[in-house]
């Protein structure tokens, strides 16, 4: 199944010149655990609520002077969008990450997969393919 059916197309992004503080208040309002960090439209980095508190907070710096370019974990891994879901699950098992940023050929950002989408996408097909034996069971 290809990743551009189960993709995010809402995607949740700052620019690296953006403050930690910003990003803070962005995740915040859009509830969200992380950010993907992009220059020119491409990925470059990734940030999570983690990454404020133990990189910023913890170590006492101020928020609004930190950039997220200096704490985002780079360089992000992504995903081409013509990509089925048993790439987009290695890349995560063999990289130990939850989410995806998703390019065009081009390598701009168009979407992004987490782990949860995936799972709910094979929850669904495992559904289907349920159905269909009990179908095929009974009669």
């Amino acid at each position: 199944m290809s990743l551009k059916s189960i993709m995010i197309e809402d995607i949740t992004a700052l620019p690296s010149t953006a403050s930690v503080l910003d990003a803070a208040k962005f995740m915040t309002d859009m509830n969200v655990g992380s950010v993907i960090v992009t220059d020119d439209d491409r990925p470059s980095g990734m940030i999570t609520d983690r990454d404020v508190v133990a990189k910023v907070i913890a170590q006492g710096k101020d928020s609004s002077m930190t950039m997220i370019s200096e704490i985002m974990v780079s360089p992000v891994v992504s995903i081409a969008e013509d990509k089925d879901i048993v790439d987009a699950t290695q890349l995560m098992s063999n990289h130990g990450i939850r989410r995806l940023p998703i390019t065009n050929t081009g390598g701009k950002l168009v979407g992004v997969v987490s782990l949860d989408d995936v799972l709910v996408q094979l929850g669904m097909e495992m559904q289907n393919i349920a159905t269909t034996l009990k179908k095929e069971i009974e009669h």
